[in-house]
């Protein structure tokens, strides 16, 4: 299976009319980006240091290269940890889940990263030079 998959599922969830429908979407949301973040680094040969939470892990490998795409792709790796963390976590009447609004966001722009990567893996320069931009 792919990640990748759980976007689908979010866009599922999205058409329902309760606040668990758009934190669920959320949630699946997340979990595409970061599955398939995961998957290219390890397609790429970039390690993830043993015995560190992958999320983090993921994450802080992106945020930290030097290519600004990469880099890009952990920001909103960031961001939609934060709201995956308040979606599945803090269960008070949270503001950001009352309506669809930050459902639809992150169909939108999980659906841009996952883009940004297959266009980064599709291409060999910039895949090469992508994988060069990770930290040792």
């Amino acid at each position: 299976m792919d990640g990748r998959a759980f976007l689908d599922v979010a866009r599922e969830l999205v058409a329902g009319i309760t606040e668990a429908h758009w934190r669920a979407t959320v949630i699946h949301a997340y979990y595409a980006l970061m599955l398939e973040c995961r998957d290219a680094l390890a397609r790429w040969a970039v390690a993830i240091p043993p015995h560190q939470n992958v999320h983090s892990a993921v994450r802080l490998r992106f945020v930290y290269a030097a290519d600004p795409d990469l880099k890009w792709l952990g920001y909103r790796l960031d961001d939609w940890s934060r709201h995956r963390n308040e979606a599945s976590y803090n269960l008070m009447p949270l503001r950001q889940f009352a309506t669809d609004t930050v459902a639809q966001r992150a169909i939108t722009e999980v659906s841009d990263a996952l883009a940004l990567l297959d266009a980064i893996e599709c291409d060999p320069v910039r895949r090469t030079a992508a994988i060069a931009a990770f930290p040792p």
